[in-house]
């Protein structure tokens, strides 16, 4: 489904990923994690189309990732307040690339009546749940969803993936979830990566480490 092939880049001279290796399968629920400025957000653009790599490339169903955007991969970034432009309407934010998805908006209890508000009228899982709806497109089949609960409390942060997992398994969507929360990780993902320093100031990505799969505990209680 998506695969990455030795992907390198480096900002300014400076290594930030270096031969960054991994695959998705239809489905899959997939960690990713490391170290703060490991290169999780920078390898999430790569793998989304919104960056190129210096070196390697991003395969889709073995064909170069497509460039046109919005594609198939779609990247989650962490702070919602920065993703939505403070000035439109929640109804204009969902609008913007697409039009809302009932089953979507009604999934992430999105109710109608916030159209007419705007982002600052909004709590933080609210919010959340507004940015979150807006990548739910026609064409999207995999989701990177980086540290889209790092902000919340634990119980906005369970109601999200609650909602989230199951949608995105009705759609046999596939997602890469980035966090530094090992008990999440543990708790939503089949398979698990890091992304670790090495000598200098190069990274790269270790061999997969698989997780014995048990009971989603995270999300029954």
């Amino acid at each position: 489904m998506l695969r990455a092939e030795a992907i390198s880049l480096a900002f300014a001279g400076r290594p930030v990923l270096h031969e960054v290796s991994l695959t998705l399968t239809p489905g899959e629920v997939l960690g990713l994690s490391g170290a703060s400025g490991a290169g999780k957000s920078t390898l999430a653009r790569v793998l989304s189309g919104a960056l190129a790599p210096d070196a390697g490339r991003v395969l889709w169903q073995g064909a170069p990732l497509p460039r046109r955007q919005p594609g198939p991969v779609q990247h989650v970034p962490q702070a919602p307040e920065l993703a939505v432009d403070p000035r439109w309407t929640v109804g204009r934010i969902l609008a913007n690339a697409a039009p809302p998805d009932p089953e979507v908006l009604a999934a992430l209890a999105i109710r109608p009546g916030w159209a007419a508000r705007h982002p600052a009228e909004l709590s933080g899982g609210e919010l959340a749940r507004v940015s979150l709806a807006r990548f739910f497109l026609p064409q999207t089949q995999v989701l990177i969803c980086d540290e889209i609960t790092a902000q919340l409390d634990a119980l906005a942060a369970q109601a999200l993936w609650r909602a989230l997992l199951p949608l995105a398994q009705r759609r046999g969507m596939a997602l890469i979830v980035i966090s530094h929360d090992a008990a999440l990780r543990r708790a939503l993902c089949s398979r698990q990566i890091t992304l670790e320093s090495l000598p200098g100031d190069g990274l790269n990505a270790p061999p997969p480490t698989r997780l014995r799969r048990g009971e989603n505990h995270f999300l029954t209680k």
